[in-house]
Parts: C-alpha cells; structure tokens; sequence
C-alpha cells in the first residue's frame, strides 16, 4: 500500500541520516584527538548534503552549522598544538647539521653549497610531497613522527663544466640508516649568471646501467671523498624532516589565519 512504501522509504532515508552524522562524527573525533598528521581515510569523508529516494530528493532537516569558520579554526587549532608538542620532541633543523657547507633555505627548497679543492659543490633538494606516512600503526594513538626522503641533486662544477647526480634518498637495513640511489647522472655546461638549467640536448644516462666497478668507485668512493657519506645522509634526512614540520606547522598557522579573516 502507499502507507507501507512511506514507510519503508522513512525508514530508508533516517539509515541514510544516519550513516550521514556517523561520518560527521567519525571525522570531527579525529580532528579533536589532537593526534599529528595521518593518512586521509577518505571513506569517512561524505560531501552528500541529500538523499534520493526514487526521483524525489529529500534533504535533511537537521540544523546545519551558522559558519563553518569556527569550527575549522577550531580544529586547527588542535591540530597545531599536537603538531607544536611533536616539533618539541625532536631537534630542531640547524645549518649545523652539514660540516663544512653553507645553507641557506627558500620555503621548501634548501642549498648546500662548499669548496672542495679547485672544485664548486651544490646540493639541492625540496621538502614538498617528502613525507610518506604508512597507512597502519600499531597505536592509532602513538603514530612515529614523519620522516622525509626528498630526491636531491648534487653538481659538482670544475671550470666551464659539471658533473650532475640525480638522486633518491632510500632506507637502509639497519633502522635509522639511509643510503641513496643514483637515477641518472651527466656532464653539463657551467651556470652561468641566474640560469641553472640544463640544455635539453645534454644526454643524461639511468644511474642503474654501468660497470660495477666504475658504480664502486664514482657511486661510492669518488662521493665519500666529497663528504658525501652515510653520516650526511642521516643529517640530510634530520634537517629535512624538521625542516619540512616546520613549513608544515606554518602553512596550518596561515590557513588558520585566512580562515578568520
């Protein structure tokens, strides 16, 4: 009967409601937990604002929130704090850190530069997209504190020349040792004035194709003697992770900012 189909389509929208304010409720229990960055569970996140039954589109009843603004700052808020008494437990990002260089920082992008012998070094590498935070932890509650491996470069210019590296930065066996992977390497003009790029018609060859005993001793040997070793490696990935919090803790602070304006 009609009755019964109104019902049962009652029925049907209040389940739909339901599993609507779950996910609400889901969602604002982790932005209060006060818990540092996670992954996004993006099945908790529900744009819905109505339900369909049939061709009728019946949209919910409930009050809906005056300014979304304040509860958002809120949640900044939080999310600030917990990320503030995180950057407490680690050491801060520090020039110390690389003996011998120069650094200098530009928002994400960071620059190590020194001499060695008639040789100019640079190092560069960028913060952003750095972070890969795993999507399971044994506490939910206790998550470690994200660690970044950015893909640097390093060139190291003699003259009207220089020999570039690409290269990405990997875990090593040993837990907290880190290693890196050449992916491609070339000889390129020296910069000259402001422009760094290079030449497109440069042939740059796969870091992962060559002579083992030649990968020995430019890979490893040739590197090493440029202070470029296991314990720089450790310190690259200490600067950078603190580093790229930092950026992170500021960029939340402006968004709290713009949110109130």
């Amino acid at each position: 009967s009609q009755l019964e189909m109104a019902l049962r389509g009652g029925s049907s929208l209040l389940r739909s409601l339901a599993r609507l304010t779950n996910s609400h409720a889901a969602v604002s229990s982790r932005l209060s937990s006060g818990n540092h960055r996670q992954p996004v569970d993006y099945s908790l996140l529900n744009h819905t604002k109505s339900v369909v039954l049939g061709d009728v589109r019946l949209f919910s009843t409930s009050p809906r929130a005056f300014n979304v603004a304040t509860e958002l700052s809120e949640a900044l808020k939080h999310e600030i704090d917990a990320e503030k008494d995180l950057e407490a437990q680690h050491p801060a990002a520090s020039p110390t850190m690389f003996p011998g260089f120069a650094v200098t920082t530009k928002e994400a992008e960071v620059r190590l530069t020194k001499t060695h012998g008639n040789e100019s070094i640079l190092v560069v590498f960028n913060v952003n997209h750095s972070v890969e935070i795993a999507e399971e932890f044994e506490d939910p509650n206790n998550t470690p504190a994200p660690v970044a491996l950015p893909p640097f470069s390093i060139e190291i210019t003699k003259g009207d020349e220089r020999l570039c590296f690409q290269l990405e930065l990997v875990e090593a066996e040993q837990p907290g040792e880190y290693d890196f992977q050449v992916e491609e390497f070339y000889i390129a003009p020296a910069v000259k004035g402001a422009d760094e790029d290079v030449p497109s018609h440069v042939y740059a060859t796969s870091g992962k194709y060559i002579d083992s005993t030649i990968q020995e001793l430019l890979y490893v040997r040739y590197l090493e003697e440029r202070g470029f070793d296991g314990e720089f490696l450790k310190n690259l990935v200490a600067f950078a992770s603190s580093h790229e919090h930092k950026l992170y803790i500021n960029l939340l602070n402006k968004m709290k900012a713009f949110i109130a304006k």
